[in-house]
């Protein structure tokens, strides 16, 4: 959906914001302009930069294949631009440029190396893009990774992960989980459960995830973060196709937040980042950045296992208890976040929409919080998440 060339009044930040969550189950029209929003965005600075750079190295010959490659991205901008441009390894490349280039705008460096190494390397990392968006647009699932993932995301991956630079380490790791082949198999499972469960979210899954990396020794059970964003980290810590399931949607929401903070922050800058609160769903300390994230995953969570059907007795119990526990950490944290100060007006908005979805979340499922709420129930919850 392209906005600017539909005819259609462009809303502003309030208006976009107004009414809506942007998960699955809210109206269709603002993701589109989300993402056309963030596509664009995109798209700008990445103009804003080249316009820059070609200011700043006006005759340069050794950069001369980085602006002919770049101005072709620019002008004029197309489908295939467009997918270049939003794709996770070249906007890996985007940020890190504009991070030296602005360390060297703003005197903070004397020479121009490190610059100029990412901009030699711009053909290189343009080819490799090409070769796996062509590969993307024709499977089902997205793209997965071991220590094949590209090496700008291998440079930004850490403290999340620590992909091994040596051929002997990379081989004993290996011998860990099962192989990439057979977890490509499980992950289209998962996908097509979710396409059976809630269409909407799998929709939304195939336009937020671009790759998945599996790394069985991760630290974590699943993992995402802004500086490589359409990429998810899984681990091997899912035990049924259900966990997985979860893992998959936890992460795609993870990646619609980052979204939606590329087009508006919905927390004030001056924030503390300091370790404050303690998550309610796995007694994990975090930052209130952190802490919103998880809130807004688990809304998604809880709508997601409430449409679980047509499953055996047993998962349907796995998921009747997972949504139960998600669901109670939810109410406990949502009073925290109402007498916040560090939402934006936007953020502020975000949270009220998603109180309204809590609070009607708690009253549909008013039955299943109170059965486990004896003691009998709260065993078998704790059974489950123990």
């Amino acid at each position: 959906m392209d906005i600017g060339n539909s005819g259609l009044r462009e809303l502003s930040d309030d208006e976009l914001f107004q009414g809506t969550t942007f998960l699955p189950d809210a109206e269709l029209s603002r993701f589109e302009v989300l993402l056309e929003r963030v596509s664009r965005n995109r798209y700008t600075r990445f103009d804003a930069l080249y316009t820059e750079l070609f200011q700043r190295f006006p005759n340069a010959p050794q950069l001369a294949e980085f602006f002919e490659q770049a101005f072709n991205l620019i002008v004029p901008p197309t489908r295939e631009q467009r997918l270049i441009i939003n794709d996770p390894v070249f906007q890996v490349w985007n940020v890190l440029t504009a991070h030296y280039a602005h360390r060297v705008i703003t005197k903070k460096v004397a020479d121009t190396d490190a610059l100029e190494k990412m901009l030699i390397g711009f053909p290189q990392m343009l080819a490799r893009v090409k070769t796996t968006d062509s590969v993307r647009t024709n499977d089902y699932c997205p793209p997965v990774y071991r220590f094949d993932v590209d090496p700008l995301v291998a440079r930004v991956a850490p403290p999340s992960y620590e992909f091994p630079k040596d051929e002997a380490t990379r081989k004993q790791l290996e011998r860990n989980g099962h192989s990439v082949n057979f977890f490509c198999d499980v992950v289209n499972i998962a996908l097509l459960r979710i396409e059976h469960t809630w269409p909407a979210c799998r929709e939304q899954f195939r336009k937020l995830v671009k790759s998945i990396c599996y790394l069985p020794d991760g630290s974590f059970r699943s993992c995402s973060a802004s500086r490589f964003i359409g990429i998810i980290f899984i681990s091997n810590r899912d035990d049924s196709i259900l966990d997985l399931e979860e893992s998959l949607v936890h992460e795609a929401t993870h990646q619609l937040l980052y979204n939606i903070v590329e087009v508006c922050p919905v927390v004030k800058d001056e924030t503390s980042r300091e370790v404050l609160f303690t998550l309610p769903w796995s007694g994990q300390a975090r930052d209130f950045h952190g802490y919103f994230h998880e809130f807004f995953v688990c809304v998604a969570l809880v709508k997601y296992l409430g449409r679980v059907r047509s499953r055996s007795s047993h998962e349907l119990q796995r998921a009747q208890n997972r949504l139960v526990f998600i669901l109670q950490g939810l109410i406990k944290a949502l009073p925290d976040f109402e007498a916040s100060t560090d939402f934006t007006p936007q953020g502020r908005q975000l949270l009220e929409n998603l109180a309204k979805e809590v609070r009607g979340l708690e009253s549909h499922h008013a039955g299943l919080l109170a059965i486990s709420g004896t003691a009998e129930g709260a065993a078998r919850l704790l059974g489950m998440t123990g």
